[in-house]
């Protein structure tokens, strides 16, 4: 039986072998990378789809604002600066096109919305809260905010058969230069010039349309002398009914 004795009398640890080892396994264990902990989860975007109206008044003061960033705003609605305050809007519809809303709240503030069909600024009660953006604090802000939301002049025709996200895009007519309008196109609804028409009217379209020609035309000033660009199985140049 082994007594751990060595040669020459001199004593070794038992189990050498197995501490040894150990000692190794202890020392690649060691040597391995630690685990990172894993990353904190993205915050949460600060902004929605949809492009905020542009301001159209000049704000000597800012109104205390209903919003800060588009997280505070319901649904799809984004916090925009429009007429001198931020506020919840819908960035998908021209504010000065809304009705009236006076909100969910019981103050009594007096306030001033752009009645589309009449084309004139009229006085609301609003409630202080919620609401839309066709609220104003003026009836001049009012004026200077919408009264060219729709100008005068008609949009050409633009054949099409589908519809497309366009790059850049307006919501009324007053998101465009003097002279254009916003007008629906081939995708979406666009700045563009608008139609200028010759007297007379259009002859009548036929009742049924064999094939439906290329189009020749796509407004008025496109066909010569008197003949008006009409819609009779595809755009072409007619003489103006009598």
């Amino acid at each position: 039986v082994s007594t751990g004795v060595g040669v020459g009398g001199g004593h070794r640890p038992l189990h050498s072998a197995t501490f040894r080892r150990r000692t190794v396994a202890l020392l690649l264990l060691l040597a391995l990378p630690v685990e990172q902990p894993s990353a904190a989860p993205p915050q949460k975007t600060q902004k929605k789809p949809g492009v905020c109206p542009k301001e159209r008044l000049t704000c000597d003061t800012k109104a205390a604002g209903s919003c800060k960033t588009d997280l505070d705003c319901r649904e799809f609605l984004k916090c925009c600066h429009f007429a001198c305050e931020k506020k919840c809007i819908d960035p998908y519809q021209e504010p000065c096109t809304l009705p009236s809303d006076p909100g969910n709240c019981k103050d009594y503030k007096q306030r001033w919305y752009f009645d589309f069909e009449h084309e004139e600024c009229k006085s609301f009660t609003f409630g202080g809260c919620r609401g839309n953006a066709n609220n104003f604090l003026s009836h001049n802000d009012c004026q200077k905010a919408c009264e060219f939301t729709v100008k005068r002049g008609q949009c050409p025709l633009f054949p099409y058969n589908f519809r497309m996200e366009c790059p850049s895009s307006c919501k009324s007519d007053i998101d465009c230069p003097k002279k254009e309008k916003c007008c629906e196109s081939t995708c979406g609804f666009v700045c563009t010039k608008e139609w200028s028409a010759k007297l007379g009217f259009c002859p009548h379209k036929p009742a049924m349309c064999g094939k439906i020609g290329k189009p020749m035309c796509l407004h008025d000033d496109d066909c010569p002398l008197e003949q008006k660009c009409c819609s009779r199985c595809g755009l072409q140049c007619l003489e103006p009914k009598k």
